[in-house]
């Protein structure tokens, strides 16, 4: 071969070899860092503070989370419970004794005797009117007789003596007229003030009777042995009384 082929030849090697060589050394480098990556990282010494070439670092344990506590439910509202009701004071059962007794039979007797009486007289007094017999002298005796029978009736649970009966009778007519008053201005368009003062007659008045008839029960509850005995002197005078008018009709 001549010198100039040979030569040519040369030449195309050497650059074969060389292309070959740049494509080598960057496979080689890399293949050289993926080892070193692969390698362990240097450790750090706790006491130093320096890097061991070679050596893990520790990997710190996980510390586990602190358990939640259950959440524990309130505790229920116990319901209000009312306060009982005071029970209103019961007086004490009355004990009669043997007076007590009697004079309550006796008084239950008169009570009848003046109911038979007004009928008496009652049955008179028709048989004197179907005549055409004049009884106008008789009309206010006659109406005492009526009440008379009446105040047999008991109030609130109370037999009432005369005395007590006139007293509410009389405070029960003053009642009645105050309340006529009332009507009668407010009919006639009177003023506000006059209308206000009727009103507070009217109520005093009320509360007057209210406080006189409370008075009546204790002293029923306080001498109920006393009042025994004034409500038979009371009937008593009665019956003589009825007895008195029948005698003296027609």
């Amino acid at each position: 071969m001549k010198r100039n082929t040979i030569g040519f030849i040369s030449i195309v090697l050497a650059i074969v070899v060389g292309i070959g060589a740049v494509m080598t050394v960057p496979a080689v480098y890399a293949e050289t860092k993926l080892g070193a990556t692969k390698q362990a990282a240097p450790a750090i010494c706790s006491a130093t503070k320096t890097v061991i070439v070679g050596q893990a670092v520790p990997v710190k344990p996980t510390v586990p989370a602190k358990p939640v506590k259950p959440t524990v439910p309130a505790k229920p509202v116990k319901p209000t419970v009312p306060a009982k009701p005071v029970k209103p004071t019961v007086p004490a059962k009355r004990v009669l004794t043997a007076t007590d007794k009697a004079n309550l039979l006796a008084l239950k007797t008169l009570e009848q005797q003046i109911g038979a009486e007004a009928k008496l007289i009652r049955a008179k007094v028709v048989a004197a009117k179907a005549a055409g017999t004049e009884l106008t002298t008789f009309t206010a005796d006659l109406k005492t007789a009526q009440l008379d029978a009446a105040h047999r009736a008991v109030s609130q649970g109370i037999m009432l003596t005369e005395t007590e009966r006139t007293t509410l009778a009389t405070m029960q007519t003053a009642i009645r007229t105050l309340e006529q008053q009332f009507k009668t201005q407010q009919k006639a368009k009177a003023t506000k003030v006059v209308l206000a003062g009727l009103r507070t007659q009217i109520k005093t008045a009320i509360t007057a009777r209210t406080a006189y008839l409370k008075s009546i029960q204790l002293a029923a509850r306080t001498d109920y042995s006393g009042r025994l005995v004034t409500l038979i002197a009371d009937a008593n005078v009665k019956l003589a009384f009825l007895q008195g008018l029948f005698a003296r009709l027609p």
